[in-house]
């Protein structure tokens, strides 16, 4: 008789990859069996957030995943991410000796390790550990480093993908350098509130990299856009994500040739927009001219009260009917009024996934503006909480079964912290659930979705 507990190991990892969280460790409790077809799931993504920080006790409290990984070292071959938001610490700005430790070890036991990621300023104690990883592709750190830390970081040579935040001119300067070494595998390359970084070393550094992707440089006062998009569309034609930042002190470019993004194959488009005078309108809105491929458009800007320009939205959704065929727009840190809402719904009829500042109070008039949209998914919430004085109302749960009865393939709200997902119901129309939603803080807003890569 076949039963749960003689199932053999490799179809016990098969069904588990389909459960997460704490119905994992549920799971490990159920059997020895299910013990050992759990832990390669289990032990696959080790985290450490600011919730473990505020907890971590090396001696009789809550001890870090790490330490596990140090005691145990036949669990590190199942690790392939690791994902440190945050570090404790013992004092101010002194990060507790016995956690870097601890993540050092784990982390030279890691043998498998495909994916890093480390938001804060520890990476110098745990670069020798990262050392000899053949298989990771995958690094977004916190990059003020020595000389010394930058050339012990350029011994990786094997990465598919690149962030670098806040880089100092050490690693700004080796760029060229490592990006000899990774012109054959990087795809991906971030560079993140960088000042050193500047037009001579875009232009030196992007023909060395032939299988570029995706590029963002967000944040980088010394290199206007218009630089930016020349090196890009020069040296990379095959980009299908790309970011950039508009700044205020931007060279105003030639109103007769106004720069265009040609690049045929752009499926991703984020732009930080810093400057709040009308004419930054006209700059964005050249920008569209060529762009017939969009599928993702995210638009941050710089005020919250400040309404978007309409000769944007009209170039987002020209009136004309030729159309961007964007499944996901995301409108941040802005001000859109009703009717904007409806003019962008009348014409981006495949729209999937739209991230806007939701009008909690007139709730049903945006809900009419966007029903038109029969594609809708996910919509999320990115009205700011601290945006306005006094308490900001939130939405409620009579607010969200309307706006998913109103469109007819709207199952997912993300608001307030919450995440709400509807599912039909034969008596009241939709049945709505909410559950916490905390989005990832080592992400950044303009970096595709994890569905939405078009890397390859």
């Amino acid at each position: 008789m076949v039963t749960a507990d003689n199932l053999n190991l490799d179809v016990l990892e098969l069904i588990f990859t389909f459960i997460s969280g704490n119905d994992l460790v549920a799971v490990s409790s159920v059997s020895k069996s299910f013990l050992a077809g759990v832990i390669p799931c289990l032990y696959a993504t080790v985290f450490f957030t600011a919730k473990h920080a505020k907890r971590y006790r090396p001696e009789g409290g809550i001890m870090s995943p790490f330490l596990t990984l140090r005691n145990h070292p036949h669990l590190a071959v199942h690790v392939r991410r690791i994902d440190i938001h945050c570090a404790p610490f013992i004092a101010v700005g002194q990060v507790d000796p016995k956690f870097l430790s601890e993540t050092a070890d784990a982390l030279k036991a890691c043998k498998n390790l495909t994916s890093f990621v480390c938001g804060p300023r520890i990476l110098p104690a745990l670069l020798s550990s990262l050392q000899g990883k053949e298989r990771l592709q995958d690094v977004h750190i916190y990059a003020a480093l020595t000389t010394t830390q930058g050339e012990m970081l350029q011994k990786i040579t094997t990465l598919r993908s690149l962030t670098l935040d806040y880089p100092t001119w050490n690693v700004v300067n080796s760029l060229t350098g490592w990006a000899q070494s990774l012109q054959r595998t990087l795809s991906h390359l971030t560079i993140f509130m960088s000042q050193e970084v500047n037009g001579i070393l875009l232009e030196a550094l992007l023909p060395l990299l032939p299988r570029l992707r995706g590029l963002h440089v967000i944040g980088c006062s010394k290199v206007p856009h218009t630089v930016v998009i020349k090196a890009a569309t020069t040296h990379t034609p095959s980009l299908r994500e790309f970011s950039f930042t508009i700044f205020e002190n931007t060279p105003p470019s030639n109103l007769f040739c106004p720069p265009t993004i040609t690049l045929p194959n752009l499926r991703h488009l984020a732009i930080d927009v810093r400057p709040t005078s009308d004419i930054v309108a006209v700059t964005i809105s050249s920008l569209f001219v060529s762009l017939t491929s969009l599928s993702t458009l995210v638009l941050k800007f710089a005020d919250r009260q400040l309404p978007i320009w309409s000769s944007v939205v009209d170039l987002i959704a020209p009136p004309n009917g030729i159309t961007m065929p964007l499944k996901r727009l995301a409108l941040v840190d802005c001000a859109v009024s009703i009717d904007m809402v409806g003019k962008l719904s009348s014409r981006c009829q495949d729209l999937e996934m739209l991230e806007i500042p939701l009008p909690i109070k007139d709730i049903q008039a945006f809900t009419t503006a966007i029903s038109s949209l029969k594609e809708l998914h996910t919509l999320t919430d990115v009205g700011d909480a601290h945006a306005s004085h006094g308490p900001r109302a939130t939405l409620a749960r009579n607010d969200v079964r309307y706006m998913m009865q109103a469109c007819m393939n709207l199952r997912t709200i993300v608001s307030d912290g919450r995440m709400w997902t509807g599912r039909p119901d034969f008596f009241i129309g939709v049945t709505v659930t909410p559950q916490r939603y905390k989005a990832n803080a080592t992400q950044h807003w303009f970096s595709p979705l994890k569905e939405d890569s078009y890397l390859s």
